[in-house]
């Protein structure tokens, strides 16, 4: 049976001289691990529909009881042609698909509606931030924003707890000794955690288009969810 379906590549393993395995993340199937040959190849057919953040229809024969699939052909959909000529978006695009090859929840329409947005959006760090909460509320880990996460107080709110996860007031930070913040980013960050893609228009005017908010939820993800993010390191560069 051949099976047609569309999918984003996130992943990408050289394998031999010129093959490669490729992860896919399909709305059917979740990830699924395609053996792509001839893959470095500039005659390749598939060459030009199997690259990293590449949205493309695959024609291979799903067989569930094996680990890897053999390609037959792709055809490239969509490029996310601004996203690969920039290095930054490039970086974020990186994270992104990183986290979505470290999960197993179904995300496929989150990573591709995030993929549009990073591609169309000068605010790349808004789409970023928006995506990272999506992804703490699907893994149950999202930050308490409503309050202290240590006591409950809803007044006196003076930090950030990556280790706790969500606000500190005063009086408990002095136990954390929490880095401390000022109201707008303590603001903000309750702003983007209540936040999604359905209202994304509305937090452009916002000044939630923010790296110190990023690095928080990275932080945040990296030590509830123990997911080890590699790709990371290039935006810290970048934002130093």
């Amino acid at each position: 049976m051949n099976d047609l379906i569309k999918g984003i590549v996130i992943n990408s393993i050289e394998y031999k001289e010129n093959d490669a395995i490729i992860t896919i993340l399909t709305n059917e199937f979740g990830k699924v691990a395609l053996y792509v040959k001839g893959y470095k190849k500039i005659t390749s057919k598939n060459v030009y529909a199997t690259q990293l953040f590449d949205y493309s229809n695959f024609l291979f024969d799903y067989k569930p009881d094996k680990s890897i699939q053999i390609l037959k052909s792709a055809n490239l959909i969509k490029q996310f042609s601004d996203i690969k000529t920039d290095y930054e978006k490039i970086s974020i695009a990186s994270v992104i698909c990183e986290i979505a090859n470290a999960v197993e929840e179904d995300i496929y329409k989150l990573v591709f509606e995030t993929l549009k947005k990073l591609d169309d959006s000068d605010q790349i760090y808004l789409v970023l931030n928006v995506f990272l909460v999506t992804m703490l509320n699907i893994l149950g880990i999202a930050p308490f924003v409503d309050g202290c996460v240590n006591c409950g107080r809803t007044n006196d709110i003076e930090s950030i707890s990556t280790i706790e996860g969500g606000f500190l007031c005063c009086y408990c930070n002095r136990e954390f000794n929490e880095e401390t913040f000022d109201v707008e980013i303590l603001r903000n960050f309750r702003i983007i955690n209540k936040a999604s893609f359905d209202v994304f228009d509305k937090l452009i005017p916002l000044k939630l288009n923010d790296f110190k908010i990023t690095n928080i939820l990275i932080l945040i993800l990296i030590n509830f969810s123990g997911i080890n993010l590699k790709s990371y390191k290039n935006l810290i560069n970048l934002n130093k």
